[in-house]
């Protein structure tokens, strides 16, 4: 059986994309179950984007958005968490 690294992805911009959307779910205190059924996905889904396994797609962030998860932010700034940020380096 193969294992997983952890760290294998490092600098992959979809697994910083993933790490971010980790932090601003336990900023706002939510479960991986509270933040698959906000966003109509399999709780599976979640932890492969936060541990690098899938990739979030532009489709997601704005299910984000649309389904306001994240309450405060607005379409402009998850853009920029998510994509500009990440990609802009």
């Amino acid at each position: 059986m193969v294992k997983r690294q952890k760290n294998k992805f490092i600098n992959d911009p979809y697994y910083k994309m993933g790490l971010k959307l980790r932090e601003l779910r336990e900023h706002n205190k939510m479960t991986i179950s509270d933040l698959a059924e906000l966003m109509d996905v399999s709780v599976k889904t979640i932890s492969n984007y936060e541990n690098g396994y899938n990739r979030m797609t532009i489709e997601a962030i704005i299910k984000i958005y649309r389904n306001s998860v994240f309450g405060e932010k607005d379409l402009e700034e998850l853009l920029d968490l998510f994509i500009v940020s990440i990609f802009d380096n």
